[in-house]
Order: C-alpha cells, then structure tokens, then sequence
C-alpha cells in the first residue's frame, strides 16, 4: 500500500496514520498505539486481511474486526493470500455452525 492511499484514505476519515507499520510485526501494533495514546485495553484494530491485520493485532493482543477490501485490485501477493484466507476463513465459520 502507498502512502498516497493511506493518506487519501485518512483524509476521509481524519484520523492518526502510521504508513509501512510492518505487519504484522508487533512493534507497529505498538507504534500506532503509541502514536495516539492508547493501549491493547482500549484498542481495536481494524483490516481486511487475516495474515497481516488480524493476525498481527490478536499477537499484540488487541480486538480485531475483520472487514472486507475496500478495492478489487491489488497486488498479486495479496490476491494470492486471499486465496488461503478464503480457506481459513471456511474452516473457521465450519467451528462457528
């Protein structure tokens, strides 16, 4: 993701950004709270991808919301961990039934 879409994004939304926060490294979980005073306690993260965001958040330990991509195209990386996520997520709703 670029900073221009980020950015683009936030202006819609004004809120404090981190670009390249290094997902799903938990120092950019920690750096983006930081960032605006908060902690795991009162934080939820949100994102459209399980591998980065939401895996990421739960081993920072925050609450995570899982929501869909705002864009169809994207970088061929990404498209491909869609694939996998579509699996897990398959399995996943299988435990919740």
């Amino acid at each position: 993701m670029s900073n221009s879409r980020v950015k683009t994004f936030n202006d819609e939304v004004q809120v404090k950004y981190i670009f390249n926060a290094r997902k799903p490294f938990l120092k950019g979980y920690q750096e983006a709270m930081n960032t605006i005073g908060t902690n795991k306690e009162n934080t939820i993260f949100i994102g459209d991808q399980i591998f980065t965001d939401v895996y990421g958040a739960n081993r920072a330990g925050l609450k995570t919301i899982l929501v869909k991509p705002i864009h169809p195209k994207e970088e061929i990386q990404i498209v491909l961990k869609r694939y996998l996520e579509k699996i897990v997520l398959f399995f996943y709703m299988k435990t919740k039934e």
